[in-house]
């Protein structure tokens, strides 16, 4: 029995430990979404205009794209409202 205890305390530690891990991996990706924002030259004053689609900034997968009916355009990041800043990408499924 007491040899159970022993084993037992550093598994369940390990276990807690490996856990907590992913969970914070899991939140850090869940962090690392933001809306897409299109660019647009015609625009009266904001030329990075916010579309309602989420895209993630850091892992490189295909460009993130927004449709408005009539064009295709590529998202980026918000780099102040008078322009727009790096490419947004695709979030996997």
């Amino acid at each position: 029995m007491k040899k159970m205890r022993k084993i037992a305390l550093p598994l369940a530690v390990l276990l807690l430990g490996a856990g907590s891990a992913y969970a914070t991996s899991v939140v850090k990706k869940n962090s690392l979404v933001e809306n897409g924002y299109r660019f647009d030259p015609l625009a009266p004053v904001e030329k990075c205009i916010m579309t309602e689609k989420s895209c993630q900034p850091d892992v490189i997968t295909e460009v993130c794209t927004w449709s408005d009916g009539v064009n295709t355009h590529n998202l980026l990041q918000n780099a102040g409202g008078t322009s727009c800043g790096n490419p947004l990408y695709e979030i996997p499924n």
